[in-house]
């Protein structure tokens, strides 16, 4: 079977993410999401609680696990599902998109560096 890295490295290149950027993938925990295996795997490479983390999802079972890990979870409505299917989920904010949520960054918590 292929390591999902290997899968997921033609998108992170043209995405520019760099190597040493960390990235968990399905195929380094043990449990797929709603599971929150993936997502305390993240906090704890990065080296930050769960509980200081924002996880921005587009789907139900995102935001189910980023409640299951007690991260506080940020939808977007990018995936398919409704802004009432991911609030139910959990979403404490939903957006349109990624730069709908730039603009609103102030809202889940996150202060501009200016």
């Amino acid at each position: 079977m292929r390591q999902r890295i290997e899968s997921a490295s033609l998108s992170l290149r043209l995405l520019g993410i760099e190597k040493d950027v960390p990235v968990i993938t399905r195929d380094l925990v043990r449990h797929a999401k709603p599971d929150p295996d993936r997502f305390l795997a993240a906090a704890e490479r990065l080296g930050v609680e769960i509980s200081d983390s924002v996880v921005v999802g587009d789907s139900v079972w995102d935001l189910l696990a980023a409640r299951r890990a007690r991260a506080l979870g940020v939808g977007l409505l990018s995936g398919g599902y409704g802004r009432e299917e991911l609030e139910r989920a959990g979403a404490y904010r939903v957006y349109n998109d990624p730069a709908d949520l730039l603009l609103h960054l102030d809202e889940v918590g996150v202060r501009n560096a200016e």
